[in-house]
């Protein structure tokens, strides 16, 4: 029994300094991938410490550490829409990543014809998925995709017209200049690979220039493989010069079935605006529809 209970108070302690460890995601990209665990590591740990009968021992730790964890959802369900600026206009954003081997578009077409958004933005374009594409052009004749890996590449539609050669690709990227009835806006898709050890931070880095060096107002959605707190949806946000719209949500399963973790995201300028999370139609990520309100 002495053995179990000193097995479970390291056990503790490593679950502590696994969330901790968490919010060090600025200082290395490893510890950013703890961020995706965060709020079970923490809830577990609680479990385990009443379990031990310590409550005392890590009440203030870990309750600060608890509060940290689930507050970016807690606090986004309290609030999950923000007012938009006087004379902003609203943007619908259709966000999905297809799954490379999708079985059939159909649902997916269906879906987005009957929500009617500005803006599409999809991952994992395979070969076949290119059906998908073809299927929305007569709706939305403004499109970019740009391959990316074995998986396919991401692409950016809208019905708007597009500006003249505005395209963009970058690795995992594809952005264009849209005219919308009130004005010049940057659509784009991104598709990030996972955190470390995976080359999520390489990645971001060959991005953030990019980014930068789209002038004016923005609508990005994707699938960013990380989650809302993660040091790297942050670096996204600031390379763009946007905020994360709407409620945390869980988009993904990870494993298949199992803890539910929002990956999938919508970034806009002014970060303005509230999310509606769909049912997933034969892919693993659900789709998220955003209603941006932006500023001229």
């Amino acid at each position: 029994m002495q053995l179990l209970r000193g097995l479970g108070v390291v056990l503790a302690g490593a679950g502590l300094a696994a969330v901790a460890a968490g919010f060090g995601g600025g200082l290395h990209p490893a510890l950013d991938s703890w961020a995706v665990f965060r709020v079970p590591l923490a809830l577990g740990t609680a479990v385990l410490l009443l379990v031990l009968r310590r409550p005392l021992w890590a009440v203030l730790p870990l309750v600060l550490l608890l509060a940290a964890a689930v507050a970016p959802r807690v606090l986004a369900h309290w609030h999950p829409e923000a007012e938009p600026v006087p004379g902003a206009h609203e943007a619908v954003l259709y966000q999905k990543n297809l799954l490379f081997r999708l079985k059939s578009p159909d649902q997916v077409v269906q879906d987005i014809r009957a929500r009617r958004p500005d803006v599409v933005t999809v991952q994992e374009v395979s070969r076949p998925n290119q059906a998908v594409l073809a299927a929305l052009r007569e709706d939305f004749p403004s499109q970019n995709f740009c391959d990316f890996r074995e998986v396919g590449g991401p692409a950016v539609l809208s019905r708007w017209p597009m500006v003249a050669g505005s395209a963009v690709c970058g690795p995992g990227l594809a952005a264009m200049q849209v005219k919308a009835p009130w004005g010049v806006i940057w659509a784009v898709s991104l598709h990030l690979r996972w955190p470390w050890p995976f080359p999520q931070p390489g990645q971001i880095s060959q991005l953030e220039p990019l980014l930068r060096d789209m002038r004016g107002i923005k609508l990005i959605g994707g699938d960013f493989n990380n989650v809302a707190w993660s040091e790297g949806v942050a670096r996204i946000a600031r390379a763009s010069d946007t905020k994360r719209i709407g409620h945390e949500a869980a988009t993904f399963a990870l494993p298949h079935g199992g803890l539910g973790v929002g990956i999938d995201h919508i970034l806009a300028t002014g970060g303005a605006g509230r999310v509606t999370v769909l049912d997933r139609l034969g892919s693993d990520h659900r789709g998220v529809l955003g209603r941006v309100f932006l500023a001229p």
